[in-house]
Protein backbone atom coordinates (compact mmCIF):
# COMPACT_ATOMS: atom_id res chain seq x y z
CA UNK A 1 0.00 0.00 0.00
CA UNK A 2 2.75 2.41 0.93
CA UNK A 3 4.52 1.80 -2.39
CA UNK A 4 1.33 2.58 -4.31
CA UNK A 5 0.77 5.74 -2.29
CA UNK A 6 4.38 6.81 -2.67
CA UNK A 7 4.25 6.28 -6.43
CA UNK A 8 1.18 8.47 -6.81
CA UNK A 9 2.55 11.05 -4.38
CA UNK A 10 5.83 11.32 -6.28
CA UNK A 11 3.95 11.48 -9.58
CA UNK A 12 1.67 14.21 -8.32
CA UNK A 13 4.49 16.17 -6.71
CA UNK A 14 6.54 16.01 -9.89
CA UNK A 15 3.74 16.96 -12.22
CA UNK A 16 2.13 19.48 -9.89
CA UNK A 17 5.38 21.25 -9.12
CA UNK A 18 6.35 21.08 -12.77
CA UNK A 19 3.17 22.86 -13.77
CA UNK A 20 2.70 25.25 -10.86
CA UNK A 21 6.14 25.63 -9.33
CA UNK A 22 7.43 28.11 -11.89
CA UNK A 23 4.68 30.69 -12.00
CA UNK A 24 6.15 33.99 -13.17
CA UNK A 25 3.33 36.11 -11.74
CA UNK A 26 3.80 35.08 -8.11
CA UNK A 27 4.01 32.14 -5.75
CA UNK A 28 2.57 28.69 -6.47
CA UNK A 29 -1.24 28.57 -6.42
CA UNK A 30 -1.75 25.71 -3.97
CA UNK A 31 0.08 24.04 -1.14
CA UNK A 32 1.46 20.63 -0.30
CA UNK A 33 -1.85 19.88 1.46
CA UNK A 34 -3.81 20.11 -1.79
CA UNK A 35 -1.19 18.17 -3.71
CA UNK A 36 -1.58 15.40 -1.17
CA UNK A 37 -5.39 15.56 -1.37
CA UNK A 38 -5.13 15.23 -5.15
CA UNK A 39 -2.96 12.13 -4.77
CA UNK A 40 -5.48 10.72 -2.29
CA UNK A 41 -8.38 11.29 -4.71
CA UNK A 42 -6.52 9.25 -7.30
CA UNK A 43 -5.98 6.50 -4.72
CA UNK A 44 -9.65 6.56 -3.75
CA UNK A 45 -10.42 5.81 -7.40
CA UNK A 46 -7.99 2.88 -7.28
CA UNK A 47 -9.19 1.56 -3.93
CA UNK A 48 -12.97 1.93 -4.36
CA UNK A 49 -15.20 -0.56 -6.10
CA UNK A 50 -18.29 0.55 -7.98
CA UNK A 51 -21.18 -1.78 -8.89
CA UNK A 52 -20.54 -1.14 -12.59
CA UNK A 53 -17.17 -0.82 -14.27
CA UNK A 54 -16.69 2.57 -15.90
CA UNK A 55 -13.92 5.08 -16.53
CA UNK A 56 -13.35 7.26 -13.46
CA UNK A 57 -14.49 10.85 -13.52
CA UNK A 58 -13.38 13.00 -10.60
CA UNK A 59 -15.45 16.15 -10.20
CA UNK A 60 -15.00 19.29 -8.14
CA UNK A 61 -17.97 21.34 -7.10
CA UNK A 62 -17.04 24.76 -5.74
CA UNK A 63 -13.86 26.78 -5.53
CA UNK A 64 -11.42 24.75 -3.48
CA UNK A 65 -7.68 25.36 -3.93
CA UNK A 66 -7.52 21.70 -5.06
CA UNK A 67 -8.82 23.03 -8.40
CA UNK A 68 -5.25 23.97 -9.33
CA UNK A 69 -4.04 20.37 -8.96
CA UNK A 70 -6.85 18.13 -10.17
CA UNK A 71 -6.09 18.62 -13.89
CA UNK A 72 -2.86 16.61 -13.47
CA UNK A 73 -5.07 13.53 -13.04
CA UNK A 74 -6.65 13.94 -16.49
CA UNK A 75 -5.62 11.02 -18.66
CA UNK A 76 -4.02 8.97 -15.89
CA UNK A 77 -4.87 5.28 -16.10
CA UNK A 78 -6.74 3.08 -13.63
CA UNK A 79 -7.37 -0.46 -14.84
CA UNK A 80 -6.54 0.64 -18.41
CA UNK A 81 -9.20 3.36 -18.30
CA UNK A 82 -8.41 7.04 -18.51
CA UNK A 83 -9.31 9.27 -15.59
CA UNK A 84 -11.11 12.48 -16.43
CA UNK A 85 -11.60 15.57 -14.30
CA UNK A 86 -14.55 17.98 -14.34
CA UNK A 87 -14.39 21.33 -12.60
CA UNK A 88 -17.39 23.57 -12.07
CA UNK A 89 -19.90 25.09 -9.75
CA UNK A 90 -22.88 22.97 -10.79
CA UNK A 91 -21.98 19.50 -11.98
CA UNK A 92 -24.51 16.75 -12.71
CA UNK A 93 -23.76 14.17 -10.04
CA UNK A 94 -24.46 11.25 -12.37
CA UNK A 95 -21.43 12.28 -14.48
CA UNK A 96 -19.04 11.60 -11.57
CA UNK A 97 -17.65 8.57 -9.80
CA UNK A 98 -15.97 10.82 -7.21
CA UNK A 99 -17.37 14.23 -6.32
CA UNK A 100 -15.31 16.61 -4.16
CA UNK A 101 -17.24 19.36 -2.40
CA UNK A 102 -15.47 22.52 -1.31
CA UNK A 103 -18.30 23.53 1.05
CA UNK A 104 -20.45 21.65 3.54
CA UNK A 105 -23.64 23.49 2.57
CA UNK A 106 -23.49 21.78 -0.86
CA UNK A 107 -24.22 18.47 0.89
CA UNK A 108 -28.01 18.10 1.03
CA UNK A 109 -30.42 15.21 1.41
CA UNK A 110 -31.05 15.45 -2.34
CA UNK A 111 -27.33 15.13 -3.09
CA UNK A 112 -27.03 12.17 -0.72
CA UNK A 113 -29.98 10.46 -2.43
CA UNK A 114 -28.46 11.04 -5.87
CA UNK A 115 -25.08 9.75 -4.69
CA UNK A 116 -26.81 6.56 -3.56
CA UNK A 117 -28.73 6.23 -6.81
CA UNK A 118 -25.71 6.86 -9.08
CA UNK A 119 -23.03 5.25 -6.85
CA UNK A 120 -20.96 8.40 -6.39
CA UNK A 121 -18.21 8.65 -3.77
CA UNK A 122 -18.63 11.99 -1.96
CA UNK A 123 -15.45 13.59 -0.60
CA UNK A 124 -14.71 16.90 1.11
CA UNK A 125 -12.39 18.68 3.48
CA UNK A 126 -15.26 20.60 5.10
CA UNK A 127 -15.62 20.11 8.84
CA UNK A 128 -18.32 17.62 9.86
CA UNK A 129 -18.75 16.40 6.27
CA UNK A 130 -18.63 12.72 7.27
CA UNK A 131 -20.92 13.29 10.26
CA UNK A 132 -23.50 14.92 7.94
CA UNK A 133 -23.56 11.92 5.58
CA UNK A 134 -20.55 12.57 3.36
CA UNK A 135 -18.45 9.51 2.63
CA UNK A 136 -14.79 10.55 3.00
CA UNK A 137 -13.60 13.63 4.81
CA UNK A 138 -10.08 15.05 4.87
CA UNK A 139 -9.17 16.54 8.22
CA UNK A 140 -6.00 18.01 9.65
CA UNK A 141 -4.95 16.69 13.06
CA UNK A 142 -1.60 17.48 14.62
CA UNK A 143 -0.55 19.01 11.30
CA UNK A 144 -1.20 15.71 9.52
CA UNK A 145 -3.80 14.90 6.91
CA UNK A 146 -6.22 12.26 8.19
CA UNK A 147 -9.27 10.54 6.70
CA UNK A 148 -12.70 10.07 8.24
CA UNK A 149 -14.93 7.54 6.47
CA UNK A 150 -18.69 7.31 6.96
CA UNK A 151 -18.97 3.62 6.18
CA UNK A 152 -22.78 3.57 6.36
CA UNK A 153 -23.01 6.25 3.63
CA UNK A 154 -20.48 4.38 1.49
CA UNK A 155 -22.52 1.18 1.76
CA UNK A 156 -25.82 2.97 1.03
CA UNK A 157 -24.29 4.15 -2.27
CA UNK A 158 -23.43 0.56 -3.19
CA UNK A 159 -19.70 1.22 -2.99
CA UNK A 160 -16.95 -0.84 -1.43
CA UNK A 161 -13.70 0.56 -0.10
CA UNK A 162 -10.53 -1.49 0.08
CA UNK A 163 -9.33 -2.54 3.51
CA UNK A 164 -6.08 -0.73 2.61
CA UNK A 165 -8.01 2.53 2.54
CA UNK A 166 -10.08 1.75 5.61
CA UNK A 167 -6.98 0.95 7.68
CA UNK A 168 -5.78 4.52 7.15
CA UNK A 169 -9.06 6.09 8.27
CA UNK A 170 -11.15 6.81 11.30
CA UNK A 171 -14.41 4.94 10.66
CA UNK A 172 -17.88 6.29 11.42
CA UNK A 173 -20.58 3.57 11.40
Amino acid sequence: MFKVFLKAWLFCMGVCLGIYGHAEDGPPVASREYQLKTAYLFHFAELAEWPESAPVTICLQGNSPIRAYLPVLNGQQIDNKAVSVKLGTLIAIEECQILFFSELNALSQSVLAQAQKYHVLLVSDAEEFAQKGGMIQFTLRDNKLKLVVNLASVKLAGLKLSSKLLRMAEILE
